[in-house]
């Protein structure tokens, strides 16, 4: 069984290159343009192993989306990457401390390698628990 991955980003190109590099690595891919369809989708959503999430997008932000899975409590602690072309320090600052935040962080512009290795580290991580 492949792993479930929830890609979110309003940037289409941004989502079409993660989108390739989970893809490339065997992940089922579910795409959302901002953080309300990715809270849909992951309610909705039987399965759903790691989450990849912008932090500006409309609608609702990134980290309203990582609070809402947090607090959700469902399916235990998923992993979250957060993407970002704000700092890790301004992101992670009050609210973030409340409620367990990302567990990884990517600056945007991401060079695809340094994506990579973070993807292939949490991927590592989700096949040795299972």
């Amino acid at each position: 069984m492949s792993l479930r991955a929830l890609l979110c980003d309003d940037d289409a190109p941004i989502r079409a290159m993660v989108r390739d590099l989970l893809t490339e690595r065997g992940v089922e891919v579910l795409e959302a343009v901002d953080g309300r369809d990715a809270l849909v989708l992951f309610v909705k959503e039987a399965r759903i192993d790691f989450v990849v999430t912008d932090f500006l997008m409309p609608r609702l932000d990134g980290m309203q989306l990582v609070r809402s899975i947090r607090l959700s409590g469902a399916r235990g602690r998923l992993p979250i990457i957060m993407m970002s072309a704000i700092s890790r320090s301004h992101i992670l600052e009050g609210e973030a401390r409340e409620v367990a935040g990302p567990d990884h962080y990517v600056a945007k512009p991401f060079k695809l390698k340094k994506m990579a290795k973070v993807l292939d580290d949490v991927l590592e991580d989700l096949r040795r628990r299972a």
